[in-house]
Parts: structure tokens; sequence; C-alpha cells
């Protein structure tokens, strides 16, 4: 599998809009790796986690076809997720010609908040009925933590995140061709169901929320001290091995740094940054 980062920030971006502290005043001398936008991954140009609002500048930047795309699974609807604006075009009202079908996955919970901001574009879209999802050319999947769905040659597993409980927020596992990814974002915390879970699989790649830095968390989301705890028991849980990866990614200035100072802490507690435009083969 190929995994590109189309963005890697949380939902502020960073460097933040009005932020003059240390590190967003260093992120925009630095840029590169330092600039960052709203957290989304395309595997094989085809399955798009997260169809949020700097995925069509992305796609544009890292030279990646979104009319590829034939897979969409949505963590849930906040707005640093998902962008109605964007799914909306694929209507024929917006002059769209040959929009390939699309399936998308999320919890019932979850394509509610996505209805709800779907009808802020048109107040007559009903992503529960099938005539708009016909219109749409989307074929909508419901899933709750646990269940398993096959998406052409992909195998998914929902987990539950506990991000928002009032959308059933989920994360996701992807198996293909003997390989199993986890995107792990705006994560609360693993929980013992969703450890039970975990231990079914053996992971090659593991993608973490790290929204805070050490010793700083405003909720919601990971810190550096979370993340560490939980890649050490998932190395006793054998749910990574020898030869996985793992990558940290939704980061916010609080508590973070910059990627280079980030990077050499994470790696000497068994993990990488991720960046814009990072992409991985495993």
């Amino acid at each position: 599998m190929r995994i590109l980062f189309l963005g890697t920030s949380a939902a502020t971006s960073f460097p933040l809009a009005f932020c003059k502290c240390r590190v967003c005043e260093k992120a925009r001398i630095n840029k590169g790796k330092d600039i960052r936008k709203r957290s989304s991954v395309i595997i094989n140009d085809a399955l798009l986690i997260d169809f949020g609002p700097d995925v069509v500048t992305s796609s544009n930047m890292y030279n990646i076809d979104l009319t590829n795309i034939r897979y969409i699974l949505q963590t849930h609807g906040h707005s640093d997720h998902f962008d109605a604006g964007h799914l909306i075009t694929r209507l024929k009202e917006y002059a769209a010609q040959n929009v390939n079908p699309v399936c998308l996955a999320a919890s019932k919970e979850t394509v509610k908040s996505l209805d709800k901001r779907m009808k802020a574009e048109d107040p007559n879209v009903d992503l529960f009925d099938q005539d708009w999802q016909r219109r749409l050319n989307i074929d909508i999947k419901f899933m709750c933590s646990g269940d398993h769905l096959k998406m052409g040659d992909y195998s998914v597993t929902a987990i539950e995140s506990l991000h928002d409980i009032f959308e059933n927020s989920l994360i996701y596992i992807i198996s293909h061709n003997n390989k199993s990814i986890l995107y792990g974002t705006d994560l609360l915390k693993i929980s013992e169901k969703a450890w039970e879970i975990l231990k079914t699989f053996r992971l090659d790649l593991v993608i973490l929320d790290h929204t805070y830095g050490k010793g700083f968390n405003n909720g919601g989301h990971l810190d550096a001290s979370q993340v560490t705890d939980i890649i050490s028991k998932m190395k006793i849980e054998n749910i990574i091995h020898e030869k996985s990866v793992v990558y940290a990614t939704h980061i916010s200035h609080e508590g973070n740094d910059t990627h280079d100072v980030m990077e050499k802490i994470a790696a000497k507690n068994g993990y990488h940054i991720a960046y814009d435009g990072l992409e991985i083969e495993i």
C-alpha cells in the first residue's frame, strides 16, 4: 500500500492564523515541513480518509487525481475533516461531468453530521435518501465499532475513537495485500473494547493523533506521552512487530514544536512525525 499524507495539522492548521507564539513564528520562517494543512491521507490514490477542507488543494500540490477516488472513510463530521462544499460538487447542478461512483463509509451518527453540513449548501440534500445518493453517485455504508466492510480489494475494520461520542466517531484499520494500517486520528483514547479489536491484528503501519505535546492536553485528543504509552502497549500485545512503523499526525502548536525538533524527540520514543506530502509504502 502507498500512503500519502495530504495534511497533518489539527483543526486550526499550522501555524495558527493569528498566533505569534514561538512555534508558530518559527513555522512561518521555516516553511516546508512546518506548514501543515488539515489532516487527511489517501491510499493507493483510490481510498481517501476524511474529505476535509484542504483535500482539493493538497491533491493538486501532490499530483493526486481525485477523480480516481473510489472509497472514502470518514472518521467523523467535524469541519476540519469534512467539507460539504467539495462533496456537493458531484451534483450535475455544478456542471460535473463523468463523475465516478464512490463508496463512503462512516457511522450513522457521523452521516447525520455530514447531512447537516450538506444542507447548509443545499437545504434539499438528504444523504439518507436513495435518490440523493444516486444523484451524488455515492453508496453510503454505515459502520459501528467492530464492524468489517469490504471496499473493493480493501478490508476495513471500524474502531471507536471516543473523540465525539455523539457522532460515534471512528478510527479505521485498512488491510490490503496482506498489509494492515491503523489510521487513528482524533482519538481520545484507546478503550478496552478497542484494544480487543486491535489485538486481532498485526499492524505494519500505525498513524496516531498527536494534537498535543508532552504535558499539554486540552482534551479530545492524544498528547505525546499517550502516544508513547500506546506504542509500548502495542509492542507488548504483539499488535506491532519489529518492522512496523509508527507516525504521528494531527499536530497543533499546543505543547508541540517545529518538525525537526519533534522528530528528534519522537525517534527516541519509537515513532516519527508525519508531514504534508510524506509518502510511505508498505
